[in-house]
């Protein structure tokens, strides 16, 4: 639309509305106004009608000036960094045509976005799309890549049940009571009995960003039983591991073991300290002072006061662990296990589990350390409290409640180990570079000898050359898959290392996720500590 800038005189002054009116009356009311355009030309039109004013005769300029034009519809479409989305912004007409979906496909398609893209989403902007008043924007995501689905590494699967699950398990009376002392028969195997059985890795699903290009998955790693003493693959089936005498079934990583199995009514003076190799069954109670020490299970059924348990596998508490106070000195009560450490309770002693630890009524001013999880509630998450001491778990802690209402100290340690990943990541990355120095050394040998002439290349040199390069490659892509690995890993362990209050956060914890710490002081619920963006956070915790 053109606003010529001559005037006749004695007409009124031109305003904003009346350009507007005549915009209306010639349909141009959606047009894109040109505002300093505009302005320009009422002052102009405005300016030589006043100095017309009373001389007819004097030439006043026409010149045209662009106020407002039409235009259709506006789109950018914009894809973000990673390439795993891509999103469409769409501008209101101003009078100009509607966006139509062949513009929607066709912009797209000039933008390389080929893959991921959901037709649903577009049927849904260009409804939304017809809608908008002139210049008003909208902008959706249409398309999304799909992340590689990395494949998971051979599964094994025990046929038999773990002996721990046997105190969380008590057993239902024929009135339909639970008798918390009754735990069910000792678990057994017999000679043949399939014990454990091996899932094949997966392959994995690829990925793929939405330019196309596809992400490959790293398929599972496949692995090998770890055939323990009294055990066998079964000839006929490699993915059954079978037991080949009778005993304790002992779980040890990617394998089972049997035990055979010393059964005694107690330990105390009268039988002194026990070192057994196999496992133990104690059907009471182990008094204090007394010492206990099995290459595989030790399974109490009555309660551990104030002594010394040292096991290969699970030591299995039935009652509890109850040990002493001890001002500066080291608790004398201490229980060391490969595997787990199961119990109903434990207050006052020293535990070290390899695998992780779990009671289902009290933790009480222990020193607990594990690379594995650190338990404290009832299968009905109704009871289970953590308080005073200092826990040290690589995977986290969960319990109903952590702290007391009185305010007692407790320091919380999970994944303490990572100084330890680090300088592996950072052996690793050196490795890189020392491997990436090499590569630049050979690339240099290459051109050095380029610059010789074909027929006065040495034979053996190429040869030479061309086996350094495959084999830094080679060398190369192994270290590089070896730090994505385990840099992966560590991401993993620290995103899933948390502090888990289900029932009560009291005051008073000192918390500490990798480097970050905490300490919170005051009482909360159900409260989950966990590290995001480089520091501790605490939020609310759902079930």
């Amino acid at each position: 639309m053109i606003a010529n800038s001559g005037q006749r005189q004695h007409e009124p002054p031109l305003t904003r509305e009346l350009i507007t009116a005549q915009m209306i009356e010639l349909g141009a009311e959606h047009f894109f106004v040109f505002e300093p355009a505009l302005a320009e030309a009422l002052a102009q039109l405005n300016a030589a009608a006043t100095a017309e004013d009373g001389d007819t005769d004097v030439a006043v300029e026409i010149r045209q000036i662009v106020i407002a034009e039409r235009r259709d519809t506006g789109l950018l479409v914009k894809t973000e960094p990673d390439l795993m989305t891509a999103s469409v912004t769409v501008t209101g007409a101003y009078g100009g045509a509607l966006l139509s979906g062949q513009q929607l496909i066709t912009a797209l398609q000039e933008n390389h976005i080929v893959k991921g893209i959901s037709k649903a989403v577009l049927q849904e902007l260009l409804v939304q799309a017809q809608q908008l008043k002139p210049g008003e924007k909208l902008t959706m995501a249409v398309a999304f890549g799909r992340e590689p689905c990395h494949g998971s590494d051979t599964r094994f699967e025990p046929l038999v049940a773990d002996a721990s699950q046997r105190i969380l398990c008590p057993q239902a009376t024929e009135d339909g009571k639970v008798d918390m002392l009754d735990l069910g028969a000792l678990i057994t195997v017999e000679a043949g009995q399939a014990l454990m059985k091996r899932h094949p890795p997966t392959p994995g699903k690829d990925g793929f960003n939405v330019l196309g290009k596809m992400m490959s998955a790293t398929p599972g790693q496949a692995l090998d039983f770890e055939v323990g003493e009294g055990t066998v693959m079964d000839p006929s089936d490699e993915s059954l591991l079978l037991a080949v005498k009778s005993g304790i079934p002992l779980r040890k990583g990617r394998g089972m073991q049997v035990d055979d199995a010393l059964t005694l009514a107690g330990v105390d003076v009268s039988t002194g300290h026990i070192q057994f190799d196999g496992s133990v069954v104690i059907n009471g109670d182990i008094k204090p002072g007394m010492k206990v020490a099995a290459t595989g299970n030790i399974t109490v059924s009555g309660f551990v006061e104030l002594a010394v348990l040292e096991a290969g596998g699970d030591i299995l508490v039935t009652q509890g662990i109850i040990g002493r106070q001890q001002d500066g000195k080291a608790l004398p009560c201490r229980l060391q296990a490969g595997g787990k450490v199961v119990s109903k309770f434990a207050q006052y002693a020293d535990i070290s589990a390899g695998e992780g630890i779990s009671c289902t009524l009290h933790v009480l001013h222990c020193r607990v350390q594990t690379p594995g999880l650190v338990s404290v509630m009832d299968q009905t998450r109704r009871q289970g409290t953590l308080s005073g001491g200092l826990i040290d778990a690589g995977q986290g802690v969960i319990a109903v409640n952590i702290g007391a209402a009185a305010g007692v100290p407790t320091e919380i340690v999970v994944f303490s180990q990572y100084g330890e990943w680090r300088e592996r990541l950072g052996e690793l990355h050196q490795q890189i570079e020392s491997e990436q120095r090499n590569g630049f050394k050979l690339k240099q040998a290459k051109l050095k000898l380029l610059k010789v002439t074909a027929d006065k290349r040495p034979p053996a040199l190429i040869e030479k050359l061309k086996a350094a390069s495959l084999s830094h490659q080679h060398n190369l892509d192994d270290l590089k898959q070896r730090y994505q690995t385990l840099r992966q890993r560590y991401d993993e362990t620290l995103e899933g290392a948390q502090i888990t209050a289900v029932g009560h956060f009291y005051a008073q914890i000192r918390c500490q996720i990798e480097k970050e710490m905490m300490t919170v002081t005051e009482e909360h619920g159900p409260t989950v500590v966990h590290y995001s963006e480089r520091s501790l956070q605490r939020a609310p915790y759902h079930a």
